[in-house]
């Protein structure tokens, strides 16, 4: 599984998404193929690299006949993704047919139980996530920040983190288990393969832990 890196750019909103899309497009396709997080980031009606939602890069898609190019086909800027010129190609279809279209449901609030039947029975889902603030003066937010920024290993586990505000970071649950007793999601993130454990992170799960289930 390859890991993308957003570098400097506010964007993990496409990112998330297109790794929430990988196994719609390797059902309909029978074969994976990285899907174009560079698209979302030039031509949908998000902010680039300021940032984004989920809704507004799916409107984009449906608008654009459920369609979005690979990565290979729209790759990013050789110094890594940064907001450019719209390319109006045709891309990939991403629904199963006129009648099936792609289409997103937002879950439960606080229900991980049926997050974890959700990424058990139709895969990874598209989250987002306190990951803190490095300026300002509240101090839970610095702490979050710092240990976000700095996991390396382990289990995430945050107590007191925020789960009502400051949703500022998307990422993607692609798994979930146990380690030491204690339940957690595994979670992809779009900082490279340097960050965290390879670029993936445990999170604690059952806990709301900064607001990943609100």
């Amino acid at each position: 599984m390859q890991i993308k890196n957003q570098r400097y750019c506010g964007s993990c909103y496409a990112f998330a998404l297109v790794g929430a899309l990988k196994k719609t497009y390797a059902q309909i396709y029978n074969t994976s193929g990285p899907l174009s997080p560079q698209q979302l980031i030039d031509c949908s009606y998000e902010n680039g690299c300021e940032g984004g939602s989920f809704v507004g890069v799916l409107n984009y898609i449906h608008d654009n006949g459920d369609r979005l190019n690979l990565e290979k086909d729209y790759p990013s800027t050789p110094t890594g993704a940064k907001q450019d010129k719209c390319q109006n190609f045709t891309g990939q279809v991403l629904s199963y047919n006129a009648t099936h279209r792609l289409q997103y449901r937002q879950l439960s609030t606080g229900n991980e139980n049926y997050m974890k039947q959700i990424v058990y029975e139709q895969g990874p889902i598209y989250i987002y996530y306190n990951a803190g603030k490095r300026e300002g003066n509240d101090t839970a937010l610095h702490q979050t920040s710092a240990k976000f920024d700095h996991y390396g290993y382990g289990i995430y586990d945050v107590p007191g983190c925020p789960t009502h505000e400051n949703m500022n970071h998307a990422m993607v649950i692609i798994g979930y288990g146990t380690q030491n007793g204690t339940d957690y999601w595994l979670m992809e993130n779009s900082w490279g393969i340097t960050w965290g454990d390879e670029g993936f992170i445990k999170i604690k799960r059952g806990a709301n832990m900064c607001g990943l289930a609100t």
